[in-house]
């Protein structure tokens, strides 16, 4: 998008330099190859900011190649369920089309995302987490993977999830996590996995993922990890999951006015912090700060509010 010039990108590298040179305008289509099973939505996270604030009306057309669903990073329903819907909330969006799944350690997967900028992004508020409304997932197996693997996991999931809110006295809501075998000419290799979404009466999402092994199963079954994932906010009270929170901080950053959201009683991830350290070098100089600070709505000082003026980044070429 840029013409960057990187150095420092091998493995083993401590130091990365990225000098970004002239923005390519005339361009509308821009194609990101892992060649590996890298993480498509890692390439999603840091191209989408720029696509959002890309000097033109067309619409920029990102072409993701590499893993869709793979160790180490969001597997693609996160990116079009749980992330999509946030980002919409700060007046962003993205059509989205898999063209193919791909998994470790093959990858082969390709995704293609179509972005509209916009002249800015808005403050966001969320700090009521409500009670859930619904829970849908998706379980599957590819390629050899027996299918009772893809009804394992949406039980496992479904059965720790239910047990838990009822031992919280939290209002189980309707479960339904669809299993099934992906078509073969939608995916490279063999692969299997589970997400979750849950969406509660105040508009917040969540989601939880696990994957499973390519080799023998090690550490917790899919199922419970990705049950896990979706109970840790509705037990503490965030409005987001730990997933969510490292990636708004740079729609937060950039945002017009001050987004406040609700990340529950646990300390924030190392990614959440990198991200906002990063962000406060880069635009300090514009006043940008994040606080955290107890909240104390209806007495209820158990939780923490994410806080942030943000910089109120404006597309110049949008604005009328």
């Amino acid at each position: 998008m840029c013409n960057a010039q990187v150095r420092g990108g091998y493995i083993g590298s401590t130091r990365l330099e990225f000098r970004p040179g002239p923005l390519n305008k005339t361009k509308r289509t821009f194609v990101a190859d892992t060649q590996t099973a890298g993480c498509i939505c890692l390439l999603a996270q840091v191209a989408l900011p720029c696509a959002l604030f890309f000097p033109s009306n067309d619409v920029i057309t990102l072409v993701l190649k590499g893993g869709t669903n793979v160790p180490m990073g969001p597997h693609i329903e996160y990116l079009t369920e749980v992330f999509k819907p946030i980002l919409n909330k700060f007046g962003g969006d993205f059509d989205f089309v898999v063209v193919k799944r791909g998994y470790y350690p093959k990858g082969g997967g390709e995704v293609h995302l179509r972005i509209k900028p916009v002249s800015s992004l808005n403050a966001v508020t969320l700090t009521d987490l409500g009670i859930p409304r619904g829970i849908t997932g998706w379980s599957y197996v590819a390629g050899s993977v027996h299918i009772n693997q893809a009804h394992a996991m949406a039980n496992d999931a479904k059965s720790i999830i239910t047990d838990n809110l009822v031992k919280n006295n939290i209002r189980v809501p309707s479960i339904t996590i669809e299993a099934y075998r992906e078509d073969r000419a939608m995916a490279v290799g063999n692969g299997s996995g589970i997400n979750i979404v849950c969406s509660t009466n105040t508009g917040c999402i969540l989601g939880g993922s696990g994957l499973g092994s390519h080799k023998s199963q090690e550490g917790p079954a899919p199922g419970e990890t990705a049950a896990k994932e979706i109970l840790k906010p509705l037990l503490t009270g965030a409005c987001i999951d730990e997933h969510t929170q490292d990636q708004i901080i740079i729609l937060m950053a950039l945002a017009k006015g001050m987004s406040q959201i609700k990340v529950g009683n646990e300390k924030l991830t190392c990614h959440t912090e990198t991200a906002m350290q990063v962000a406060e070098i880069m635009l300090g100089k514009h006043g940008l700060r994040f606080n955290l600070s107890k909240n104390a709505q209806d007495g209820d000082t158990s939780s923490c509010i994410l806080e942030c003026q943000g910089c109120g980044l404006v597309n110049d070429n949008l604005v009328k």
